[in-house]
């Protein structure tokens, strides 16, 4: 059985489509299952043990490269969990393509229209839908998975002293500027974390980029060493293996936040302009989610956007210090 999974990007939506292969190789254990990826999400695959092969492209030639790949192999099924010009492009007039159901009508009618969903379905349970189309059970719960490699988890313990340490992870950054919690905030969080001497809590932000690293800059300034900056230096590997060990992690709505959710870690979630009705909230773990649920312009975007409409940025600026400490400090003591 040769199975193709077409899920192009980006970080977060490709681990959340990583339990359809477990599910693949329960109900088909001697297949083999190839990804069709960008190359800039290439990292986040290339260590899972269920995939044979990943096809990577960096460009439209390279797509083309790929199609003719698919053609000559012959794939059994092919599962689209992306749907979109290019997917179709290297699925077209092939055989036993299996597709979901992306909602775009529903997306557009909650963002213009502000017309609820009438089922809030997690994105994992969307892409279990291709597959169910194919015949095959789908299990009720799930866990992404991401395949981190014990040697650089035993070396990055090592060298950042992880193995002894409380420490809460931040992740301030996002792809859009409208899922970003102000710098200011998470600053003033981070200090209130690491004040509280009885609990010893250090804080450590990772992230990735200039833009990212200037933020997370701000937000250690003047911490005397409690709070470490690591954006810009590690590896995806290095990354997921600082997630791993933490305590808990307070993060934006990213790609990283799915991270956590592979390793089952608590999680607070800040949520701005999107709202759950898309799917992704961090279902799969322990999770607080924090968001301002007053504002009747919200969700103003399924994806970001890079400035609030309303200029007013309220989804973001109205969750207060307050608001996120108390959902760490509950989800900590549960």
């Amino acid at each position: 059985m040769k199975i193709l999974i077409l899920r192009l990007s980006s970080m977060g939506d490709v681990l959340l489509a990583t339990p359809v292969l477990d599910v693949l190789k329960s109900e088909f254990p001697r297949s083999e299952i190839d990804w069709v990826i960008n190359k800039k999400f290439e990292e986040t695959l290339s260590t899972n043990p269920v995939i044979r092969r990943l096809l990577v492209f960096k460009d439209k030639k390279g797509l083309k490269n790929i199609r003719r790949e698919i053609k000559r192999t012959n794939y059994d099924m092919i599962f689209d969990l992306h749907k979109n010009s290019s997917t179709r492009y290297l699925s077209h007039g092939l055989k036993n393509v299996f597709t979901y159901k992306k909602r775009v009508f529903d997306r557009f009618m909650l963002v213009h229209f502000k017309k609820a969903y009438k089922e809030i379905m997690p994105v994992t349970q969307m892409y279990f839908k291709a597959l169910e189309r194919a015949g095959i059970p789908t299990p009720g719960n799930y866990r992404p998975r991401f395949g981190l490699d014990k040697d650089i988890e035993v070396k990055t313990v090592e060298n950042y002293g992880l193995h002894n340490k409380n420490y809460i992870v931040m992740i301030p950054g996002a792809s859009y500027s409208t899922k970003m919690w102000p710098e200011d905030y998470f600053r003033q969080l981070a200090e209130r974390i690491i004040g509280e001497k009885s609990k010893n809590r250090n804080v450590i932000i990772i992230g990735k980029g200039a833009a990212e690293s200037k933020i997370s800059k701000y937000i250690a300034a003047g911490s005397e060493g409690k709070i470490t900056d690591l954006t810009d230096r590690l590896t995806l590997q290095e990354t997921a293996s600082v997630i791993k060990f933490a305590d808990a992690v307070v993060t934006n709505d990213n790609g990283p936040m799915h991270m956590a959710e592979c390793f089952g870690k608590k999680i607070v979630a800040i949520f701005g302009s999107t709202t759950e009705e898309f799917g992704f909230f961090p279902y799969s773990t322990n999770y607080r989610v924090v968001e301002n649920r007053a504002l009747k312009c919200r969700p103003c975007t399924h994806f970001g956007r890079k400035k609030c409409p309303k200029k007013h940025f309220g989804c973001m600026n109205g969750i207060s210090v307050n608001d996120v400490h108390e959902a760490l400090e509950d989800i900590l003591e549960s």
